[in-house]
């Protein structure tokens, strides 16, 4: 993932509506769903009072979709989060709508997230998506086949299943890591001396860590959900969307809890992964070594033949060449048969 440093436009004031991402403007859609007991129909207008999701994928046409939502009165500061789409997930509570930011992960190809702003009123709930998220198109099939379930328990029943299918998808990234992590652990204990592969190992690191960055604030969030859904619903009510959200809260503590249990994971494989580096190490400089005291007998019975004196031992014997080599070596075969006896090498 290429990095990039955020930072406010120069000279412009709170709340001034500028696009800033991290991924190349996708175009503008701009869709709104209305849904009764019975049917889902789509349009481009805002023109009942029914239950309806409008749905903004692509913030590149800011005109344009400041003046599709004019009419729903939204904060500037507001505006301003949605359009510098590198803010942490979180949620306010406003007079007016309630207003949360999640982000979705894609590890497809890259590396990638995607902001999503949620502006949610009492019949509507208004989506910005930075470019087209997958996980609303599966809740978007569900709604048009169980219409009936979202109209009954209302709009903050449509806000959990988008949230639950973001969390859902974090889940199922964190099992692939996880299972990743695993096969290198598998790949270790078939081979005890053999270090894995450490490029591998630093990128399931840096996933790891891009993914932990925010299911942290995802987990505050849904806590902040739950917690609304509990003064806003009676508990004993059928259509009370409650136990979903709680079902939700025990999805983010797993993935949480999971995460540290990945992390974890990722280290001891790393320390295993040095620990046997080193060894190796410490195997081939222990094996130089060998090599350099071996050699060390003839370097020095070399040296004492080569020195410039005229009487040296068996420099006028016929075989005092054949004798100065077999004592080099016979020296050296004797450390030999010591370091092995020793289990040097």
């Amino acid at each position: 993932m290429n990095k990039r440093f955020f930072s406010k436009s120069k000279g412009a004031a709170p709340g001034t509506i500028i696009y800033e991402g991290d991924t190349p403007p996708a175009d503008t859609n701009i869709s709104c769903y209305d849904f009764d007991e019975n049917k889902v129909i789509q349009t481009d207008t805002l023109n009942n009072n029914n239950l309806k999701w409008i749905r903004i994928s692509g913030l590149s046409d800011s005109t344009r979709i400041l003046d599709f939502i004019k009419p729903f009165n939204i904060n500037s500061l507001t505006l301003e989060d949605i359009f510098e789409t590198y803010h942490n997930p979180k949620f306010d509570d406003t007079f007016d709508y309630n207003f949360i930011i999640i982000r979705s992960i894609n590890f497809s190809n890259i590396m990638q997230d995607n902001q999503i702003s949620l502006i949610v009123t009492n019949n509507t709930l208004i989506t910005f998506e930075e470019y087209e998220c997958e996980e609303f198109n599966i809740v978007l099939q569900r709604l048009f086949k169980h219409v009936n379930n979202f109209f009954k328990r209302g709009i903050n029943y449509l806000v959990y299943a988008l949230i639950d299918a973001v969390i859902d998808n974090y889940i199922t990234i964190l099992n692939n890591i996880n299972l990743a992590v695993d096969n290198l652990e598998d790949t270790m204990a078939e081979d005890i001396t053999h270090p894995c592969d450490t490029s591998e190992l630093f990128h399931l690191k840096r996933k790891v860590n891009f993914l932990s960055r925010h299911t942290r604030a995802s987990y505050d969030v849904v806590s902040q959900l739950l917690r609304l859904s509990m003064e806003n619903n009676n508990l004993h009510d059928e259509t009370s969307i409650v136990p979903y959200y709680e079902d939700l809260y025990e999805h983010s503590l797993y993935l949480n809890e999971a995460m540290q249990y990945c992390k974890d994971s990722i280290r001891s494989v790393y320390d295993e992964n040095m620990t046997r580096l080193q060894m190796k190490s410490n195997k081939f400089i222990n094996i130089l070594t060998m090599l350099s005291t071996l050699m060390l007998p003839p370097m020095v019975v070399g040296g004492i033949f080569g020195m410039n004196f005229e009487i040296i031992p068996f420099s006028s014997n016929p075989h005092g060449f054949a004798i100065s080599i077999a004592g080099m070596f016979g020296i050296s075969l004797v450390l030999a048969i010591f370091f092995k006896k020793k289990k040097y090498f």
